[in-house]
């Protein structure tokens, strides 16, 4: 085929290759696409079907949350020999697992013959310790593992160097590559520093080409800055094919990975891990560690029912209202916004004549959960109302709901979902908008 090289701005040289046609049938029968289990059933969860060859992953959290710990357990569970690594092709809805692959394989040419290697689960990694020295990641891996287990098939590339871990890529194409991270690394063909806007888009155009030619997954490992925002140019989440996002209180042990972008599954759906000296541990029962050494009817407390993803969680939420010594009176909240809880408090004042005017309100969500299901609106209220009565809501109690600037309660997504849950875990006082339709028809005290 016709090659064509051509200068670019800063004096390089780049070779332009011609472009490829497919029709939709040889697309689909292509390796580019097939999915596969981590082994990790949180991660699987976030994600949809798995990771996906060719697929190019963004991995975003605060300093020390914990993303190298969990990319640490990932590669040690696809090269660990006795993970469960299910294969799960999406382009094989209507086939079972290596008996599908089997008679996939066998309808090819015999050029894709060659590369049906690559429709197998990959075993090996390369991870790209562009931060870390490989000494600093060995260690982890000990940690988290212990020295018994084999990890040979885990490859430590001591380089900042994009060209070298392109080689890396060429020389075994079957495998995950994890870059940690992508503001430390750069290539030769931008001369900014590591970490600009542009090396940062030169740097991730490479590595993303690299991976989609070569049908290698990839997660890329990002900053973020004070703001919460991705640290580098916007263009960086639109490159890639799903952003994550690993969040949580570091003075708590709960973490929380979200997708924020998924081109390949759901970007409803939350993973939920929590902290401990062997890493991240799946949590399974959420519910049991949000509401572990809760106080029960206790004044300013109520239970109330969100939904991370298409999982309902019960998380409890603390109110306190005191007589302020300032002139304005005070609004704090943690795990809520702030914005919210001065709106509350304006409902609260205005539809149930409730003095606020001189007390200082905080609110708090136990467990170190932050919330933005606009369902928690009634257990805000009734929090608060609790607390300025200074008198406990019905034992055995739960609510959910999102409260109107008219005092109405209004359906939230997944409400029949919600309520099943709430009766299947045995409340038996449900505050919902099925129940009650504005926050004046409910009689507490």
């Amino acid at each position: 085929p016709f090659l064509k090289t051509t200068k670019t701005k800063s004096g390089g040289k780049i070779t332009l290759k011609p472009a490829e046609s497919f029709s939709v049938r040889s697309a689909l029968s292509s390796q580019t696409g097939y999915t596969f289990s981590t082994g990790i059933g949180e991660f699987d969860r976030v994600l949809g079907p798995g990771l996906t060859k060719g697929g190019v992953y963004l991995l975003a959290g605060q300093p020390g949350i914990g993303k190298s710990t969990l990319l640490t357990q990932l590669a040690l569970s696809i090269s660990s020999p006795t993970s469960p690594l299910a294969p799960k092709n999406t382009s094989l809805r209507g086939g079972k697992g290596d008996a599908a692959i089997q008679k996939q394989s066998s309808s090819l040419t015999t050029s894709s013959r060659a590369q049906s290697r690559d429709l197998t689960p990959p075993r090996n990694v390369i991870y790209v310790c562009s931060e870390e020295n490989p000494a600093q990641v060995a260690t982890r891996i000990t940690r988290l593992q212990g020295v018994s287990l084999k990890t040979d098939n885990i490859k430590l590339l001591n380089t900042s160097t994009v060209e070298n871990v392109l080689e890396e890529i060429k020389s075994d194409p079957n495998c995950l590559v994890i870059i940690d991270s992508i503001q430390s690394v750069f290539t030769a063909v931008n001369p900014t520093t590591p970490g600009s806007p542009s090396q940062i888009r030169d740097s991730a155009s490479y590595l993303i080409q690299a991976a989609k030619e070569n049908s290698v997954p990839m997660i890329i490992v990002g900053h973020v800055t004070k703001d919460g925002d991705i640290a580098g140019p916007k263009m960086l989440e639109h490159m890639v094919d799903t952003v994550l996002e690993l969040s949580g209180d570091r003075q708590h042990l709960l973490r929380l990975l979200r997708t924020v972008k998924n081109r390949f599954g759901p970007t409803d759906e939350t993973g939920i891990f929590r902290m401990n000296s062997n890493g991240l541990e799946e949590v399974k029962d959420p519910g049991s560690i949000l509401l572990e050494g809760r106080v029960k009817n206790a004044p300013g407390s109520c239970l109330t029912m969100i939904m991370e993803g298409t999982r309902p969680l019960t998380v409890e939420i603390q109110a306190l209202a005191v007589s302020s010594p300032l002139p304005i009176p005070r609004r704090i909240a943690k795990g809520i916004s702030g914005n919210r809880l001065q709106l509350i408090c304006a409902i609260l004042t205005k539809h149930l004549n409730l003095s606020l005017a001189t007390k200082d309100v905080f609110v708090n969500v136990t467990g170190g959960m932050d919330i933005k299901d606009p369902g928690a609106d009634l257990g805000i209220a009734l929090a608060i109302l609790s607390s300025v009565k200074d008198k406990p809501l019905p034992e055995n109690s739960i609510c959910f709901g999102e409260l109107g600037l008219l005092g109405e309660i209004r359906k939230v997504g997944f409400t029949d979902k919600m309520l099943k849950e709430a009766k299947a875990l045995g409340y038996t006082t449900i505050f919902s908008p099925i129940s009650q339709t504005s926050i004046r028809s409910i009689k507490l005290m």
